[in-house]
């Protein structure tokens, strides 16, 4: 692939068109321009370590951002490393995956630890102050549903949760300018987090996320057609 000019540029061919007929040509143009953002990216295993401009840093971060999350807890932190050798420290992490090592820029989503979600934490406190009726009405909502999760021994499964859904995002709205990403579960969270000088204490490793420009040539969408997991009813 050539310079940075062509970050904006398509792929070769989309892929894994799957849509009813017609349903395509009925969307309008903007969700037309979603769709074919999902049929580009694939999982790019490696990638060429050029620079991505700060604005598309900052643009597929904002996209992470923007995200949805349970009760709007926004349980993450974004931790964006360009630095080679804390890559090369997190390559090791990853199991030595190649794609953490070239890519240009790696998002290690963090999620708070289970004690953070009290529904009287400062942490709750902060975010809920931000709603309509402020911390009381925001903990008469949350208080039943906390006690579910913390009976079930769920809360830092929950918290994890969230990061998978701001790392959809930022992968799908990367593909749309053009980067390529891969969402990495292969980690050994120890080392992650000692790698980035984070607290164990008070940190989960919610998922790890590589972008940047190919360095291989893309591969085939292997998705299962649409009519073998849509039911209707």
């Amino acid at each position: 692939m050539s310079g940075p000019a062509t970050l904006a540029e398509p792929f070769d061919e989309p892929r894994g068109r799957e849509l009813p007929p017609n349903a395509r040509e009925a969307l309008p143009p903007e969700a037309r321009a979603f769709l074919e953002a999902m049929e580009r990216r694939y999982a790019c295993k490696l990638y060429d370590g050029r620079p991505l401009p700060a604005h598309l840093e900052n643009y597929i971060l904002e996209c992470g951002r923007l995200s949805p999350s349970s009760f709007g807890l926004e349980h993450w932190r974004f931790v964006a490393v360009r630095d080679p050798a804390l890559k090369e420290r997190l390559f090791s992490a990853c199991f030595a995956q190649e794609s953490v090592r070239t890519a240009s820029l790696v998002v290690v989503a963090l999620a708070r630890r289970a004690d953070a979600y009290g529904p009287d934490t400062d942490f709750v406190r902060g975010r809920a102050e931000r709603f309509p009726g402020g911390w009381p009405v925001f903990r008469e909502d949350f208080k039943g549903y906390y006690a579910h999760l913390a009976g079930q021994g769920l809360l830092e499964h929950w918290a994890k949760a969230q990061t998978y859904i701001a790392c959809a995002n930022m992968m799908t709205g990367a593909a749309a300018a053009g980067v390529d990403s891969c969402a990495i579960e292969g980690y050994k969270e120890p080392e992650v987090l000692e790698a980035l000088g984070e607290d164990p204490g008070r940190w989960l490793v919610g998922i790890v996320t590589v972008f940047g420009r190919r360095a291989e040539p893309p591969r085939e969408k292997i998705r299962e057609a649409f009519g073998a997991v849509v039911e209707y009813r």
